[in-house]
């Protein structure tokens, strides 16, 4: 399991993923999924695409799987740091978050 640090939205609207570990290099293999799901290695973190039809939550819960189909198994715990995401979105994420 891959504990997540940090869930952010970026000003250019895009959700990031940041992993307490730091992440290896060869996550950025996930593009093969195309899935619209990268791995940006400056910011150790899967990025998706500033929101069109999906919401954030929605996006959020898509990068969960995109990375379980390549056998990365994200969590969220209490250390989690939100930025940037409303209690709204931070409700939806945690919500779905077994699913």
């Amino acid at each position: 399991m891959k504990v997540i640090e940090k869930v952010e939205i970026l000003e250019n609207d895009q959700l990031i993923v940041v992993l307490a570990s730091g992440g290896k290099p060869d996550y950025q293999y996930i593009y093969r999924e195309a899935a619209e799901v990268n791995w940006d290695d400056e910011l150790k973190a899967f990025k998706s695409p500033a929101p069109r039809e999906w919401c954030h939550s929605d996006w959020f819960h898509h990068i969960v799987k995109v990375a379980k189909n390549i056998s990365i198994n994200l969590v969220l715990n209490n250390d989690t740091t939100w930025v940037n995401i409303s209690n709204n979105v931070k409700e939806q994420i945690l919500v779905g978050r077994n699913t």
